[in-house]
């Protein structure tokens, strides 16, 4: 028996690496989802950062009529922001739109200065984000 010589194997076993892919599909599986949710939802509460800035100024000048001619000029300087047909005017309201390329948040203040907020999701970049999950993120 002089042949044999002992051999010194090093690294991993076939069945230790399928166990390492497994594990690592799981993960996948359970984090891929939640990580498009919780972008879907970034997207809401960005274009609801946009609009709001906004807004607070549409209900001054309907409420008051100051800085309403800003309103226009200052919407007109971001390019995702959109003012509705009606001009803003003291007690004359009317919409903000802002999309982020994914979510569109649309602020309506009425001729009393309320405002209500909607949600819904821009075909061009939506991919799988849904209008619920941009009303979620906005916390409309």
């Amino acid at each position: 028996m002089k042949g044999f010589k002992k051999s010194n194997a090093k690294g991993f076993t076939l069945i230790e690496l399928m166990i390492v892919v497994a594990i690592i599909g799981i993960l996948a599986a359970v984090a891929l989802p939640a990580y498009r949710d919780y972008v879907a939802s970034a997207h809401g509460g960005a274009a609801m950062k946009g609009v709001s800035a906004f807004t607070s100024k549409a209900v001054t000048c309907v409420q008051s009529g100051v800085g309403c001619a800003s309103i226009a000029a200052d919407a007109t300087a971001v390019t995702e922001l959109s003012v509705g047909a009606t001009a803003f005017a003291e007690a004359t309201g009317s919409t903000l739109a802002y999309t982020d390329g994914t979510c569109i948040i649309t602020a309506t203040v009425t001729d009393t200065g309320a405002v209500s907020y909607a949600a819904s999701v821009d075909s061009a970049g939506a991919g799988s984000t849904t209008a619920a999950q941009c009303a979620d993120g906005a916390g409309i």
